[in-house]
């Protein structure tokens, strides 16, 4: 049932300025400060309820948390929770336990509906998701 992990990389996240370093003899004296592109994704913005839906209907409602932490729940009932990060264009999930191994996810671009799906390293379909309003614990 990892599967259901797959919101991981649900977003496309944007990189957002550069990594060579600048002379500082050669910076203007007027500098201007660049705001970041509208659409790069922070850990705040990422925050939020996913309704993810496996191929086999099986459907999971993932809560991230601005903190680092998921809690993924089916049928009302917590089923997984762990911690989250971003990496590039990937989010990857690491759930509770000493035994869990972190697994990371990319996803496609949103259609009109504003859901996407996830695929594999092999290109198949894990799932499908959506942002949803956050729902009551149970």
């Amino acid at each position: 049932m990892k599967q259901y992990l797959t919101l991981a990389g649900c977003l496309a996240l944007a990189a957002c300025g550069s990594n060579e370093a600048e002379d500082a003899a050669a910076a203007p004296a007027d500098v201007t400060v660049a705001t970041p592109a509208p659409d790069t994704v922070t850990p705040a913005a990422m925050a939020g309820t996913y309704e993810v839906t496996l191929p086999d209907g099986t459907v999971t409602m993932q809560t991230l948390s601005a903190d680092g932490t998921y809690e993924d729940r089916i049928d009302g009932e917590i089923s997984e929770r762990g911690t989250w990060r971003q990496q590039g264009d990937q989010l990857c999930y690491k759930p509770e336990g000493d035994a869990a191994t972190e697994q990371c996810y990319a996803g496609g671009e949103p259609g009109p509906d504003g859901a996407f799906e996830i695929r594999d390293d092999a290109g198949d379909v894990n799932a499908t998701v959506r942002k949803v309003e956050a729902q009551p614990a149970a």
